[in-house]
């Protein structure tokens, strides 16, 4: 079943609330119980074994009352149950060929405790026992506490557990609903515009009151099909002229009406295409911006696990506050991906672009180091070798940048793309390169890219410049790409674009760009 942009922004934050909420409401006080409890055993043999050496030096001087005064050391605690002190008898056999040990009460606090010398640890009391020996007597300190003070810690933890589940449960809802409305929705409804223009509503209007870039992609979305209602009326405003000048042409003028329906068909269903198209693009953008930040959140809940593992459940609450800030940090990576898409904006226009002289150099550099903070955006671990090599005799070229942009653009992006994959694949050594090099021809200035990635099979190499043919994997490439530019150098640049590779081995594209119409400097 595949599943829709607004059902994978829930899951996502469904996902990243309930992993949170087991962390928090099972394993989290498991280990804390665990922790407290380890504690208040060695909190517990630590006051036998002071009792124990207090008594112990109190017998030795023959100092009784030092040894009443070492009992009463834990008297105080309200946590104390029982404090007893043993004596200890070695008894031998007649031949003194064996011997039993036997313990009896010396002195016990409460007077009226009811614990016996074999008494143990159990749910309801801790018993530790320390032993001391000294030349007038041999015995032990047996010290019970009590474990209420670890129960109500078991169920404060529990109750924090709680509370801060519950606050992420309402963040996650808070975020789920902003992702939805700021994102989903508005793609949605350019989706079922899209839709209904398909069907021959002209009248279909969206919204583009969001000052944002998806704003920005409903205003020419709307003017679109201004443009092909329009061009809708004026064709058939045409026909109907040509059939009332001259029935003699009926049939002739019934000819043209049908073919020019179908070039207006073909027309929108280009238009629509490269739209749809546009939006498949669009979509990836929010994805990786709610990936990102559900990475965020995950490193979030992992520094709130060590606070709360470590008690400090005052961290852990401000960690969970830092979640909620987390709108911020959505405005600032939305912001960044907004660049994105407004650079997919402006490289998206059907329409010829406006030529003007552009340092070509200039412009290679400027899109390839777009490109690679691109892919170092999604992979920080993503490194390359670059070699670059500009003729710096070429000067100004008049072309139009934001059309050659994009194709270099386009270039770079199959480049780095073949190259991770070679890089998955290589089971050997593999070091990236990426060579980009321009040069001043006698009538024309040449531009190439040429990487070591995967390379191209001979069989399919004729098939690339095709539209809607890409070698991707469903979801990656809508196969526009290289066709567009192949129409952006050789029909809106009388240029060429060219294409060597080897399988396995390379891939070099080479744009070729006339002078005949460049400034001069």
């Amino acid at each position: 079943m595949i599943m829709n942009l607004k059902a994978k922004i829930w899951l996502t934050v469904a996902t990243i609330v309930l992993m949170f909420s087991f962390f928090t409401l099972f394993y989290f006080p498991d280990q804390q119980a665990k922790l407290l409890l380890r504690n208040y055993n060695n909190e517990v043999q630590n006051l036998a074994n002071t009792v124990s050496l207090g008594v112990k030096i109190a017998i030795t001087e023959q100092n009784f009352e030092g040894v009443q005064t070492a009992l009463e050391f834990v008297k105080g605690d309200p946590r104390l149950e029982f404090i007893s002190m043993l004596q200890t008898d070695t008894l031998w056999n007649d031949t003194r060929t064996s011997y039993t040990i036997s313990e009896k009460l010396f002195k016990t606090y409460p007077e009226n405790n009811t614990y016996g010398p074999a008494t143990v640890t159990d749910e309801r009391i801790i018993v530790k026992r320390s032993p001391f020996e000294s030349s007038m007597m041999t015995g032990a300190i047996l010290l019970g506490f009590s474990t209420d003070v670890i129960n109500s810690s078991k169920e404060r933890i529990k109750i924090t557990s709680l509370l801060v589940s519950g606050v992420v449960f309402g963040i996650g809802i808070i975020i789920g609903f902003w992702l939805s409305k700021n994102i989903s929705d508005p793609v949605l409804a350019l989706r079922n515009a899209a839709i209904r223009v398909g069907e021959g509503d002209f009248s279909t209007r969206v919204k583009t009151d969001t000052g944002d870039e998806i704003g920005e992609l409903g205003k020419s979305f709307n003017k679109m099909v201004k443009y092909l209602s329009k061009t809708t009326k004026k064709l058939r405003k045409a026909n109907l002229t040509l059939a009332a000048t001259n029935d003699t042409l009926k049939n002739t003028v019934q000819e043209l009406k049908d073919t020019q329906a179908q070039l207006v068909h073909k027309e929108k269903m280009a238009s629509l295409g490269e739209l749809t198209a546009g939006i498949a693009h669009e979509i990836q953008n929010p994805l990786n911006f709610v990936n990102n930040f559900s990475e965020t959140n995950q490193e979030l809940i992992e520094e709130m696990l060590q606070e709360l593992m470590r008690g400090d459940t005052e961290g852990a609450i401000a960690l969970a506050r830092d979640i909620k800030a987390n709108e911020e940090r959505i405005h600032i990576h939305g912001k960044r991906a907004g660049g994105i898409v407004k650079g997919m904006l402006q490289h998206s226009r059907t329409g010829p672009g406006h030529k003007e002289p552009i340092e070509i150099n200039a412009l290679a550099d400027e899109y390839l180091r777009l490109s690679y903070h691109g892919i170092r955006a999604k992979d920080k671990t993503f490194k390359i070798k670059f070699r670059i090599c500009f003729d710096e005799s070429i000067g100004k070229v008049e072309v139009a940048p934001e059309e050659l942009g994009r194709v270099l653009l386009n270039l770079y992006n199959n480049a780095f793309y073949s190259i991770i994959e070679k890089k998955k694949q290589s089971k050997q050594a593999f070091e990236p390169m990426l060579e980009v090099t321009t040069r001043k021809l006698k009538n024309a200035v040449e531009i190439s890219v040429k990487d070591n990635g995967l390379g191209i099979p001979k069989q399919i190499i004729g098939k690339i410049f095709q539209p809607f043919f890409t070698t991707k994997p469903a979801g990656e490439g809508t196969g526009l790409g290289l066709s567009i530019s192949y129409d952006i150098i050789t029909k809106g640049h009388c240029g060429e674009l060219e294409v060597e590779a080897q399988e396995g081995e390379f891939t070099k594209f080479t744009i070729r760009l006339p002078l005949v119409n460049n400034s001069k400097e």
